[in-house]
């Protein structure tokens, strides 16, 4: 490791110091004050070669808002004297059955727990802590595929646009049959810190409340996914959960030959979103339910099948030729020479700025990284992860930034930068 890499990943380290809260380390100073459900999932990945003791006491403190009937939701509201808005009343969990004590929301997000369980094992084996938290992992992805299967394909729909990337243009269509009227009031805290520009509309956000509220009636458990008011096979949740149903597979075999089910069901979702491929638009097509319609939605989750390892290595590199590295799609151009830019470049609704409508992530340049390993494509992997670690290098960890200036956007030091960061140094090739 270079002194440059070394700095890089101290600096890394000390932003996830700075957000530990003694129980959870918090994705970022600020804004968001509570334990989210990826976030955690991605900070326990850059913990596991530094500090896989406390990436452990992560995914405990995670699964300590696990519901009974195995839903992980996608925040846990410990206790904390910050005020935050919309907090825990407006899920209202503890009137819901197989709700835990602490206050929760009824939403989920995509599961990466598995993930980084296997790679806080692979650091530091801890079989003890195998048997502990594998059923709890396991509970969830059977709750996925029990509760929100559509379908006999063995994907899933999310019903919150909360659960994945929540303003991201491909949803666009489904939120506006959402009629905002009757939402809650609330005060956006986020406004509070950060630029409104950089943020979902008032608009959008009013339609995301009134989703919370009729799932709320139901107890966040409709009869039938059709009978939610926002409905979406959406690709990056279902590539995250078919890898990280791989990897549970792999972390039950550490106990024995009993992850059959995990394999199956990995197995089963890799098909499915094999059969979303689009070879003129050279991407996946995604679903919204209640249109009915599977179309390419010009924002970077028609692509994330690839961290999957759906694609063979001919097809990666068309995804990697045509679209992530194309400076028309998703690529560095001289214009805009930071990617992954999280919309295509061609859609009309490209935001430069505006959260997941353009800006690039660190988390998804992290997963495509990891797809193109898979495929076969290391050189490819390694100009991107190369550009990742030159754009924090220069900017910071941020929550997202500007692909042509490189400007930090969003909450300034947030935790899941840093800790993929610490991850993607270490996968640095001498």
């Amino acid at each position: 490791m270079t002194i440059v890499s070394r700095q890089l990943g101290e600096r890394a380290l000390s932003v996830l110091r700075r957000n530990d809260t003694g129980l959870f380390v918090k994705p970022a100073p600020a804004v968001y004050p509570f334990q989210w459900n990826w976030d955690s999932a991605l900070v326990a990945i850059g913990l596991a070669l530094v500090d896989p003791a406390r990436g452990r006491q992560e995914v405990r403190t995670l699964l300590s808002g696990q519901w009974a009937d195995g839903l992980v939701p996608h925040i846990v509201f410990h206790p904390t004297d910050v005020e935050y808005s919309p907090g825990p009343e407006l899920w209202g969990s503890a009137a819901c059955p197989d709700a835990p004590e602490v206050a929760t929301s009824g939403l989920t997000q995509p599961p990466v727990l598995a993930t980084a369980v296997r790679a806080l094992h692979e650091a530091a084996p801890d079989m003890g802590f195998l048997e502990w938290v594998l059923p709890a992992v396991e509970a969830w992805h059977v709750w996925l595929h029990r509760e929100r299967v559509f379908d006999d394909s063995g994907l899933v729909a999310i019903l919150h646009p909360w659960e994945s990337a929540d303003n991201a243009p491909r949803f666009d269509r489904a939120l506006a049959r959402v009629d905002p009227g009757g939402a809650p009031a609330v005060a956006r805290s986020d406004r509070r810190h950060l630029a409104a520009d950089e943020r979902p509309t008032d608009r959008d956000y009013a339609r995301y409340l009134a989703i919370v509220e009729a799932l709320r009636r139901c107890d966040y458990r409709p009869q039938s996914v059709a009978e939610a008011p926002f409905a979406y096979v959406d690709l990056t949740f279902n590539s995250v959960l078919a890898a990280a149903e791989a990897d549970l597979a792999w972390l039950w075999n550490q106990l024995g030959d009993r992850g059959a089910r995990a394999t199956s069901a990995a197995a089963r979702m890799r098909e499915a979103l094999a059969g979303r491929w689009d070879e003129d638009a050279v991407a996946y097509r995604e679903l919204d339910l209640h249109g009915g319609k599977e179309e390419v939605s010009g924002a970077v989750g028609e692509l994330l099948p690839l961290y999957a390892g759906v694609p063979d290595q001919l097809r990666a590199r068309r995804l990697f030729d045509e679209a992530l590295w194309a400076p028309t799609r998703y690529g560095p151009s001289p214009e805009a020479p930071w990617a992954v830019t999280t919309v295509s470049k061609e859609s009309r609704d490209f935001d430069a700025s505006r959260y997941w409508r353009g800006p690039v992530w660190i988390n998804v340049n992290w997963f495509i990284i990891r797809g193109l390993e898979r495929s076969g494509l290391a050189e490819e992997a390694a100009s991107l992860q190369d550009l990742t670690l030159e754009l924090v290098r220069t900017s910071g960890f941020s929550e997202y930034y500007h692909p042509a200036s490189g400007e930090p956007l969003g909450s300034r030091e947030f935790s899941w930068s840093a800790a993929l960061t610490l991850d993607l140094i270490d996968g640095l090739r001498p």
